[in-house]
């Protein structure tokens, strides 16, 4: 068994069903569009699903000894995510979001124009679809 493997699916599972149940609270739709509690249970249980695949990997794989290999890139992301929730309600989240994709792609070691182009990809459907698509301004 792999515990670190076993411990992060874990987590993750435990997560996931903390999402459901939360969302269980919320409604799940308004109308013909999706509520508030829709995609955090969906996102619940996909996450739940995910992780319980990790965890099967964890259990039948024999343990190894941990490394860090990108310690740094590691180090950056978490930074990045702790800055990005900081930022939550004093930035556009289109300007947010496009930061933290542009610098989360880098720290992947994509090139900047690579991480440019998907950058502005995903920010412009994210913001589309959730103005156009669903009605909720962002």
């Amino acid at each position: 068994m792999h515990r670190t493997t076993t411990a992060v699916a874990l987590f993750f599972i435990f997560l996931g069903g903390y999402l459901i149940v939360t969302a269980m609270q919320l409604q799940t739709s308004s109308g013909s569009l999706p509520g508030a509690g829709f995609f955090p249970q969906v996102i619940g249980a996909l996450m739940i699903l995910l992780a319980t695949t990790l965890l099967w990997k964890g259990i039948g794989s024999e343990e190894s000894e941990f490394q860090l290999e990108n310690g740094g890139a590691v180090t950056g992301v978490i930074l990045l995510v702790l800055g990005y929730l900081l930022f939550w309600d004093m930035a556009l989240f289109a300007l947010r979001t496009a930061v933290f994709l542009l610098l989360f792609l880098r720290f992947l070691g994509q090139s900047w124009k690579a991480s440019a182009a998907v950058t502005v990809f995903l920010t412009t459907t994210i913001v589309v679809a959730f103005q156009v698509g669903l009605r909720v301004s962002l």
